[in-house]
């Protein structure tokens, strides 16, 4: 709080009925007491700054130390220039009070995002564990039903291209087959036709059977090798579509042989067969070694072959 230069009363700063002099005093006043003061309502300049233009007070503002010659200055004088100081002193105590408020708010803040910084860094590491843990054990689960698919189709075979008959006999058409190889038909359990009706005539829908052990289909895959089966052999129809048998595999192993096959065919390599559910590359006949793709990751070592 300051007073008026001219009534001596209090006055706030913050109110908007008070004018400020631009002179070297800057002293405050009520507008109501300076309002019939022409030269001051033009200039905003005191008659006390007019007067002293040149003087040594003209530097109080700038100067914190009061330098006062009692011979020379009235008393109202001396009360302006304490006003002055004590107004500077109140605002820099305000602004120091401001600047303390702040500080005091932005270290709390800083504090609370330093504590918020740490908890979400545990939680992101323990998530993170969490995720690598799942990840080993949806890993071992998915092996775990690939397994399982395995066993279960492991005394299936797939027999493909046989020609479709009106009312056919699937289990009976499959025993006829095994015949023609010198197998026992007594090992087929159960014979079906599988997967989409096809619109071209040329690609029947496929025979999957069903053996009663896996050493009976180790015996079907032994002699497909050694015997090339037609429609006609098999039905004497004069049909001479080959006749291709294959171990029934899970979904999962036969895009992976669809993927097997689209990247290394191009590549060179001749051979590329499932032999007890194992998908096996080969070269050619000069290649000796065989390898075992159990996955995609296992085609990047193929990756600069020409």
């Amino acid at each position: 709080m300051v007073q008026c230069k001219k009534c001596k009363l209090f006055v706030s700063l913050t109110k908007e009925d008070i004018v400020k002099c631009k002179g070297v005093c800057e002293s405050v006043y009520h507008k109501k007491c300076v309002q019939n003061n022409k030269q001051f309502m033009q200039t905003a300049i005191c008659e006390d700054c007019h007067k002293t233009k040149g003087s040594p007070l003209q530097s109080c503002s700038r100067d914190p130390t009061l330098i006062l010659n009692p011979n020379e200055t009235s008393a109202e004088k001396v009360l302006a220039e304490v006003n002055k100081k004590l107004e500077v002193l109140y605002n820099v105590e305000k602004k120091i009070e401001d600047l303390t408020t702040n500080v005091e708010f932005y270290a709390e803040m800083y504090q609370t995002l330093i504590t918020f910084k740490d908890e979400s860094e545990k939680k992101i590491k323990s998530l993170q564990q969490k995720n690598v843990y799942l990840e080993k054990y949806n890993k071992a689960l998915e092996e775990r039903v690939q397994e399982l698919e395995m066993r279960d189709k492991e005394k299936n075979i797939e027999i493909h291209g046989v020609e479709m008959l009106t009312n056919e006999d699937t289990k009976n058409v499959a025993q006829n087959l095994a015949k023609k190889l010198n197998l026992n038909s007594d090992d087929i359990e159960d014979a079906q036709r599988v997967g989409q009706e096809k619109t071209d005539e040329t690609r029947p829908k496929i025979i999957l059977v069903t053996l009663r052990s896996k050493s009976a289909r180790k015996k079907w895959m032994l002699a497909k090798k050694d015997n090339i089966i037609t429609n006609n052999k098999l039905y004497g129809n004069g049909n001479e579509k080959r006749i291709y048998i294959n171990e029934d595999i899970p979904k999962y192993k036969r895009q992976l042989l669809w993927i097997v096959r689209s990247k290394l065919k191009p590549k060179g390599f001749q051979y590329i067969w499932v032999q007890n559910g194992n998908i096996l590359v080969k070269k050619n006949n000069e290649e000796k070694k065989i390898f075992n793709i159990r996955s995609e990751d296992d085609l990047n070592k193929f990756q600069d072959c020409q």
